[in-house]
């Protein structure tokens, strides 16, 4: 038998039984992925599981990207979008923060971005698994992640390929793609309608990974390929049959991604400085005053915004991105903290967000009421 085959039986074993564990007692299962990763990771032979765990990363980013059909940008709120501002103010924090550890600008732009994003597909899961998106503040969180999400494109296409020809030739290829979608998006969804599952499955993979590998080969990154093709696919309204078909393999692929991540990040921490960790620290910390200050903002009470600000802990798939793109350039430091801010706050913010009815009562006690004075008889 193939070694991949051996690879992968003990990999869905030990992630079925982790995510048996937690789901027992009520806790989404991204944490214990990469637990499993770093606890198992020396013993499994993660390099036979590829190319799933990549798949996986490409289908969470198409994903994603389909949550920003033209549906979802017209509904963003003007309280999610002035929330967002004051969430932005992380980008220059982190950029100071970069300077002042010594990196150059290209450098401390990275480690600006890691800081700002949240991820959107773990906090999307956690507020669904937790039943909570009729709740104010989610509407407010969900939008202020897909404001990061553009902020992070747009870093992506100037920083990932070949710097400004890159972000070029990125921009030209999303105006063609657009462009194709406008003409003959119509008769493709005629087309497809006519199609079985299966085959809508096969040419969804197809085209996703093949515009992965277009941007690639125009200088640009792989992710933001992958989520344009989910962006293009929502717009043609190709949303609910997309991930009703890509979900089971998204979250297969997910759960084998997350499991490398905690399995590399061994070899990846050799040597830890204690400057990656304080970094890591404070791109945990920075944020959520920013965040209680912008749920505030958009009109959210006390506890709600404090909701908002726990909700956007978790750091997921862009930082992931940004931590591969800034070791292949040469800046060991800042994918050391992009990866660390995944591994800390993936399981924290699934904490936090668990408990955030509890740490509301717990952290903006209210003082009792005056009791009325008694009536005289």
């Amino acid at each position: 038998m193939h070694p991949s085959v051996e690879a992968f039986a003990l990999a869905a074993g030990l992630l079925a039984l982790g995510a048996a564990l937690v789901h027992r007692f009520g806790f989404p299962p991204l944490p214990i992925y990469l637990l499993t990763g770093l606890l198992v990771g020396q013993r499994l032979p993660v390099q036979d599981l590829e190319p799933l765990p990549s798949l996986g990363l490409l289908l969470l980013l198409f994903s994603v990207g389909m949550e920003f059909g033209p549906d979802r940008l017209r509904g963003l709120s003007g309280k999610a979008v002035q929330a967002g501002f004051y969430d932005a103010l992380a980008l220059p924090l982190g950029f100071l923060l970069g300077l002042l550890a010594g990196l150059d600008l290209r450098g401390a732009a990275l480690l600006a971005g890691a800081i700002y994003v949240s991820s959107s597909a773990v906090i999307v899961k956690l507020i669904i698994d937790l039943r909570r998106a009729a709740n104010p503040e989610s509407e407010v969180v969900l939008g202020v992640s897909v404001l990061e999400d553009l902020v992070i494109l747009v870093l992506l296409a100037l920083l990932g390929g070949q710097g400004l020809h890159g972000f070029l030739l990125s921009l030209l290829l999303a105006v063609v793609y657009l462009g194709l979608a406008r003409l003959l998006g119509p008769h493709l969804v005629k087309v497809m309608e006519g199609l079985s599952d299966e085959l809508v499955l096969l040419l969804g993979a197809a085209f996703t990974t093949g515009t992965a590998l277009l941007f690639q080969m125009a200088g640009a990154s792989v992710g933001l390929g992958a989520f344009l093709a989910g962006s293009l696919a929502a717009s043609l309204g190709l949303r609910e049959r997309f991930e009703r078909l890509f979900g089971p393999v998204r979250d297969l692929g997910v759960a084998l991604f997350f499991l490398v991540v905690g399995a590399s990040a061994r070899d990846l921490f050799q040597g830890l400085a204690p400057a990656v960790v304080i970094l890591a620290l404070l791109g945990l910390l920075v944020k959520l005053p920013l965040n209680y200050l912008g749920g505030a903002r958009a009109g959210l009470s006390r506890k709600r915004r404090l909701y908002s600000a726990l909700y956007l802990v978790p750091r997921g798939e862009f930082n992931l991105v940004l931590g591969a793109l800034a070791q292949a350039q040469g800046y060991p430091l800042v994918a050391q903290v992009a990866v660390l801010l995944v591994l800390l706050s993936v399981p924290l913010g699934a904490l936090l967000i668990r408990f955030a009815p509890e740490l509301g009562r717990l952290l903006l006690r209210e003082a009792p009421k005056p009791r009325r004075p008694a009536r005289s008889h």
